[in-house]
């Protein structure tokens, strides 16, 4: 199924695209750039910071996400991702999947352009689990 996703890149690259082959179990998958043909490149599952699933490419440069959870956000265990640019983010993620080598995360904020994204533990410097 094809996916719209930006992949973040540690190093601080930033490629927007869509994707057929992202499998978390794999090492790599393809990327084909949004911008218009261009030919599917590899991405390394270790150099991805985290591939964002988006609404669309453009985003909200204003939008600041909200940084609490609603009373009524039940699914999932509620967690606080700090990366290792600095960047923090709040949000949700399945039971269990804290220990796992990468994992699927939710904005606790739903008007948030990502729609989920998958976080290599690797790249984490913390992840705060919220009671």
């Amino acid at each position: 199924m094809e996916q719209k996703i930006v992949v973040h890149l540690r190093g601080g690259g930033i490629h927007k695209g869509i994707t057929h082959d992202f499998d978390p179990e794999r090492e790599t998958f393809h990327l084909l750039p949004a911008e218009g043909g261009g030919v599917p490149f590899r991405v390394r599952l270790d150099d991805a910071k985290a591939v964002f699933y988006v609404k669309d490419y453009l985003g909200n440069r204003d939008f600041i996400a909200r940084r609490h959870f609603d009373q009524v956000q039940q699914h999932g265990r509620r967690v606080i991702l700090t990366f290792y640019d600095g960047e923090q983010m709040w949000g949700t993620i399945a039971e269990g999947d804290e220990d796992k080598n990468g994992f699927y995360f939710y904005p606790a904020d739903e008007r948030d352009n990502n729609i989920r994204l998958f976080v290599p533990r690797s790249s984490l410097k913390d992840l705060q689990v919220v009671a």
